[in-house]
């Protein structure tokens, strides 16, 4: 008996449980008649991926399903029959159709497949926005990669993926916490202050990334930037284990369909869909281990002793020699399980899966634990003229966060891996009472943190859509799809009475609630017809897409016990603030695409949206974003005549396209009301003042690109690559500028300035080696990007430069260390140049004036991939890297002064610096490094178990390793960071001050189908 726990959550999970239970047993109970075969290349290699259908040719019976790691296929069950037809087919590959078996009396049947390479492999389906496309068509910059080429091992962020893998594709981890966010850059950055993140497409559906940004700072009391303030990674909800490919849309004539979201590039992610036949059970379980990869070298405890004796100067010595970074980090353990139950019968097909992955994160009291629910489930109807394409997923992540803060700014703040660096390390962690020890009244025991200052984060997404095609007549169709999303972040933090930071509060309690929703419609009528040389895909289609995001927090002291945390705030004797929101805004649209081809010779796309958005000014609530791209594949033509080139085909583009992520009511006049008021009379009066001026005018950031690019195909396909060439400007930058005094309010959005971004994307593709017991095959690809900005001026106001990035710590208060200024690119660090140090004393260059002293944009990022099998064992790597990019090294700029002395610990390299312990800490091109490395990101090595004879289908173990090596000669904790030192959800560009340091891990897992 099955008993389903209480809660709607519960009740999906354990009906998906149930379904795949009832489906096992029926399998256990299908009839006899079974096929099983192996697919394999022309050298003997097995094909992965490669379906396989069946057809009943005499009852119309119909089925499918997909070979596993070593070319292994299976149907059970199939009824009697004297026509049967098998079709096989693969990317890369020419379909192979076998035909005429007769199945009877319990047959078991064997096959063996051998397909062959097609002259190229171009031929591959992309999914693009609103429909799909050969490789070999395709006219815009796109890269796309499948399940099979995703980097491998525990991998709980899609993002990290396809990390390394695609030209243009600049994806960064943030920090190495688990689940954290990244810093993703196609292409460059387009906009100054508003987001650079691309657009996400999920089966279809557009979403939102704004509520886990809004999440990102609870700071309640600005001495105490204790917490964590990253922003929600917008797809931890989705299981990478479900994902079939990753499409990224780079140049306008790809993006352009997507209009006024499209500027920052779209990445169109697809999940796995069932194949007919026998129910197939695929389990994937991996269990691992994670150490943190480097530490920073501070002073020992004996180190600490003598620098201060040398200095004259007492502590007080407990007596212990405490290596702190050690007592906050641990071996942390990974699991990650993954189950999935595909098939289908006649005209439905259907895959459901559920996930589960816990990841100890590599600092003491913290971990992450993803739960998922997907199912996707296709049906044919009226003589398959009819379809519908229904996926549903639900994922929940939960964290107990370390409270890693990258605010630390006055001498009284606080956070767990700060006081790891500073602390005395000739205390024990505790005293005879089993007390913590601490520094009264700034410093704060590290291991305290992780039982007296909680921060829980719980994220809940769902994500569903319903897509209906009706073929009307040939060759026009209609499709609509209905979408809806939801988002829940509910975060609470709590500060203990007995911790230091709570003692002079009474305890300190943060809720935090916030939630954010969208409905989609649309209606896309589609028309795909081939006449003689000529073939026409054109599309028109409406759109409609509502938002609408809320919140509230309320922060709390002074409670009698502990015991009460976040869960009754009524029993705080202080409410410090109550704040509440809500926003919406909706986005209708109007688009048309056609791709037309003649003779597969000449390409031709155009595309045009007309979007309305709420977001802008009453003159400017309607755009249109127009692009068109030509191709013209060379080897097609009767004068190319050059045996070794397969494909060769000139594209070049150019279009328009928006970014419309500027926040909602921008464009209009807000009130708000304060949240202290005035006392009259013994009563709290609030008060209502205007936050915002209205700017009727208020537009789009709008980015014109040109792309000009080559694909090639060469010795039959076994080498094969693309080169581009692109050049994108966007103009009318969203920026806050001065209001004239005296005014209410001192800034006010409007549309100014513009950048550019200029670069050279490199791939190349390689099937080195193909025998039969072993193949290599490799991938490189390379990046250059050369970002500027233009202006910051426009007819009615003139712009010089704009800081950002505040300086945190006890370095240069007030200062910035980056500027925005026209010729520069973004990223630029602005600040006095080191010179040396003379008599105990920094000097600089110029007087000590500030100057161009660095850039944290890289000149090219790189990746070079490796594939390696030899009969049953496969082995594949990734290195990649960024080179030419430089890092403000903002930790050791607040660790490197003798003044930190005695009350707070330093890097051992401060002993040696030279400087007097008066000397005060600055900010100079001293802290600027560079930032180049090469990373060993991920190696595999796999082997495929022989499971003849067995219920087993295929049995796959394999050994990962992430974050192996690091090649550089930055001197902190990794220089791949950009810690939010903003305290407003997003980093800036090359910053590294506090960062949550990377694991290096080691897992193993096993691959198991049914």
């Amino acid at each position: 008996m099955i008993t389903c726990l209480r809660g709607k959550h519960s009740v999906l999970l354990c009906m998906l449980v149930m379904a795949l239970l009832g489906q096992l047993v029926a399998l256990a109970q299908t009839p006899s008649n079974n096929v099983k075969g192996y697919v394999r290349d022309e050298a003997g290699n097995p094909v992965n991926h490669a379906t396989v259908s069946v057809k009943d040719n005499k009852t119309g019976f119909t089925g499918g399903t997909e070979t596993d790691s070593t070319g292994l296929f299976r149907f059970r069950g199939l009824a009697d029959g004297s026509d049967y037809e098998f079709t096989i087919s693969s990317v890369g590959y020419e379909t192979q159709t076998l035909s005429g078996y007769k199945i009877s009396n319990g047959a078991d049947i064997s096959l063996l497949v051998k397909l062959k390479s097609q002259s190229t492999s171009m031929d591959q389906v992309v999914v693009i926005g609103y429909g799909t496309q050969r490789q070999k068509d395709l006219t815009g910059a796109v890269s796309a990669i499948t399940s099979k080429d995703f980097n491998q091992g525990m991998v709980l962020s899609p993002q990290q993926s396809i990390q390394g893998k695609l030209t243009g594709v600049n994806i960064s981890q943030n920090s190495g916490k688990p689940g954290g966010s990244n810093t993703i850059r196609i292409r460059g950055g387009t906009s100054l202050t508003q987001s650079n993140d691309p657009l996400y497409v999920i089966d279809g559906v557009p979403i939102s990334t704004n509520a886990g940004v809004s999440q990102a700072n609870i700071n309640s009391n600005g001495q105490q930037n204790v917490f964590d303030m990253e922003p929600t990674n917008p797809l931890m909800t989705l299981n990478p284990d479900d994902i079939e490919s990753i499409t990224v849309l780079k140049d306008a004539s790809a993006t352009a369909i997507y209009g006024s979201r499209g500027a920052n590039g779209v990445i169109v992610v697809t999940t796995k869909k069932g194949t007919g036949g026998s129910p197939m059970v695929a389990l994937n379980a991996s269990f691992g281990a994670s150490k943190v990869a480097k530490t920073l070298d501070v002073l020992s405890a004996d180190e600490y002793r003598k620098a201060i004796a040398d200095l004259g100067l007492t502590i007080d010595d407990k007596g212990a020699n405490t290596d702190w970074q050690k007592e906050i980090f641990r071996t942390a353990a990974l699991q990650d399980y993954n189950l999935s139950l595909s098939g289908g019968s006649g005209k439905t097909t259907y895959r459901a899966s559920l996930g589960y992955g816990n990841q100890q994160s590599i600092m003491i009291g913290s971990d992450l634990t993803r739960t998922n629910a997907r199912i996707n489930v296709n049906h044919a109807a009226i003589k398959d003229r009819l379809t519908f394409d229904l996926r549903v997923n639900y994922g929940q992540t939960f964290s107990r966060q370390s409270p890693v803060s990258n605010t630390v700014g006055s001498e009284f703040a606080s956070s767990m891996n700060y006081e790891a660096m500073v602390f005395n390390p000739t205390y024990p962690v505790r005293d005879e009472a089993g007390n913590y020890y601490n520094v009264p009244p700034y410093r704060v025991n590290p291991v305290s943190f992780s039982d007296q200052v909680l921060d829980e984060l719980t994220n809940n997404r769902f994500i569903g859509n319903l897509s209906t095609t009706l073929k009307i007549v040939k060759p026009l169709s209609v499709n609509v799809n209905i979408g809806y999303t939801n988002q829940n972040i509910n975060r609470n933090s709590y500060i203990a009475k007995a911790n230091l930071l709570g003692q002079g509060l009474g305890g300190l309690a943060s809720v935090q609630k916030l939630e954010d929703y969208s409905k989609l419609l649309e209606t896309v009528l589609r028309y795909n017809n081939t006449f003689g040389d000529h073939t026409l895909d054109a599309i028109a289609g409406y759109s409609w897409q509502y938002f609408l995001n809320n919140g509230n927090r309320t922060a709390a002291n002074g409670f009698l016990s502990d015991e009460f945390k976040w869960y009754s705030l009524q029993a705080a004797s202080t409410i410090n603030s109550v704040s509440t929101f809500q926003g919406s805004n909706k986005l209708i649209s109007f688009y048309a695409r056609a791709n037309y081809s003649y003779a597969d010779k000449i390409l031709f796309t155009g595309t045009v949206r007309r979007d309305g958005s709420s977001r802008f000014g009453s003159g400017n609530k309607w755009g249109i974003f127009p692009s068109g791209s030509l191709a013209w594949r060379i080897s097609k033509e009767k004068f190319f005549n050059v045996d070794k080139i397969n494909d060769l085909k000139l594209r070049v583009s150019y279009g328009l396209t928006g970014n419309q992520e500027i926040g909602n009511l921008n464009s209009i006049t807000t009130l708000g009301a304060t949240t202290t008021g005035y006392i009259v009379g013994g009563k709290r009066i609030t008060t209502v003042l205007p936050q915002q001026y209205a700017n009727p005018s208020l537009k789009w950031e709008q980015t014109a690109q040109l792309d000009i690019g080559i694909d090639y195909a060469l010795f039959g396909g076994r080498l094969r690559g693309s080169l581009d060439y692109y050049d994108k400007k966007t103009t009318d930058l969203l920026l806050r500028i001065p209001v004239p005094t005296p005014s209410a309010i001192s800034t006010q959005l409007a549309n100014v300035g513009s950048v550019q971004n200029r670069g050279l994307e490199v791939s190349i593709t390689g099937v080195i080696v193909d025998r039969t017991d072993f193949g290599w095959e490799s991938n490189f690809n390379i990046s250059f990007n050369r970002n500027k900005v233009l202006s910051l001026s426009n007819d009615q106001f003139s712009g010089k430069n704009i800081q950002i990035a505040p300086l945190q710590g006890t370095v240069s208060l007030g200062r910035f260390a980056q500027l925005v200024v026209p010729g520069e690119p973004l990223g630029t660090f602005y600040g006095p140049q080191f010179s040396g140090i003379t008599d105990g004393k920094e000097t600089y260059a110029y007087n000590g004036a500030d100057t161009i002293i660095g850039v944290a944009q890289p000149k090219y990022i790189f990746g070079f991939s490796n594939t390696f099998n030899y009969k049953r064992w496969t082995l594949n790597f990734l290195f990649r890297g960024s080179v030419g990019n430089d890092v403000f090294n903002l930790t050791a700029a607040n660790m490197s002064y003798l003044s930190n002395l005695p009350g707070k610990n330093v890097l051992a390299s401060a002993v040696n610096s030279g400087l007097n312990r008066d000397a005060p800490k600055q900010y100079s091109s001293r802290w600027i490094e560079d930032g180049s490395f090469v990373r060993l990101d991920n190696l595999s090595l796999g082997y495929n178990v022989n499971v003849k004879n067995s219920f087993i289908s295929s049995a796959r173990l394999f050994l990962t390793g992430q974050n192996l090596l690091l090649f550089t000669n930055y001197s902190g904790v990794d220089p791949e960071v950009n810690s939010e030192v903003s305290g407003t959800g997003t980093a800036p560009l090359g910053i590294d001050y506090l960062a949550y340091p990377r694991a290096r891990s080691l897992s193993l897992g096993v691959n198991l189908t049914f």
